[in-house]
């Protein structure tokens, strides 16, 4: 698995954290998709297995710390990153307790943002191989007790 087949949503509200973001995403190689809205989050990675999802901290003063988990309800298995502006650190442990993977403080520096999905898309690809290593043991046991 590469980073392509994991997708990097950023919900922004702030206009200037979502552009800040997706530009050094995409200079990193990473395909991104930003919005400012809960909804076009939420269907865009309903279903799917890998994601990376940014949520800045205007997101959470709009939607409420619920967001959270509504994140995770819609993808299990997606990793998601709270960008936390300097005035708004209060969000932090409620957030990380509600399940978020990591969170960045403002001024999202590109050695900083890159430190958090570096370790996560290796995460990613380990279990991924661990997955396909269980469906071959069990694919051959079936095969094994069917005769």
């Amino acid at each position: 698995m590469s980073s392509r087949d994991v997708l990097f949503p950023v919900l922004a509200l702030n206009e200037k954290v979502r552009n800040h973001v997706l530009n050094l995403l995409g200079k990193n190689g990473y395909p991104s998709v930003g919005t400012d809205n809960l909804d076009d989050l939420v269907a865009s990675i309903k279903g799917k297995k890998y994601a990376l999802i940014f949520v800045d901290s205007e997101a959470i003063l709009a939607y409420g710390t619920w967001i959270v988990p509504q994140v995770r309800t819609a993808c299990r298995e997606c990793r998601l990153i709270l960008l936390c502006s300097q005035m708004h650190r209060n969000f932090v442990q409620r957030v990380m307790e509600l399940g978020a993977y990591g969170c960045i403080i403002e001024p999202y520096a590109e050695w900083e943002l890159l430190t958090m999905v570096r370790p996560i898309i290796a995460d990613l690809q380990l279990e991924k191989k661990l997955r396909a290593l269980r469906t071959k043991r069990l694919d051959k046991t079936s095969a094994n007790d069917n005769p």
